[in-house]
């Protein structure tokens, strides 16, 4: 079960896609820094049964409103992302 993390904008950048084209059932996805835009895209709405995270932090500071964020996502703090990287192996970062 892989951790994908995505770190910046879908709108800017292939992350988010390069991720997605990679991802395997079990795998879960974690939406930090300006990944969090991935929240307002329609990619996310193709993922059923899958874990998708946010930090809550980096969603407030980018003004994305929790009533705007679809509610199959979880918002997560620090400490609950360090948990999901004990829980997951391999850990992938995706930021091009």
């Amino acid at each position: 079960m892989t951790l994908h993390i995505v770190s910046k904008s879908p709108f800017s950048t292939q992350a988010l896609s390069d991720c997605l084209e990679s991802f395997a059932d079990g795998d879960a996805l974690l939406l930090i820094e300006d990944g969090v835009y991935a929240l307002q895209h329609k990619a996310l709405q193709d993922l059923q049964n899958t874990e998708i995270f946010y930090l809550a932090a980096d969603s407030e500071a980018r003004g994305l409103l929790p009533s705007a964020i679809s509610c199959s996502v979880e918002a997560i703090d620090d400490a609950r992302w360090v948990h999901l990287c004990t829980e997951h192996n391999p850990i992938v970062s995706w930021f091009r």
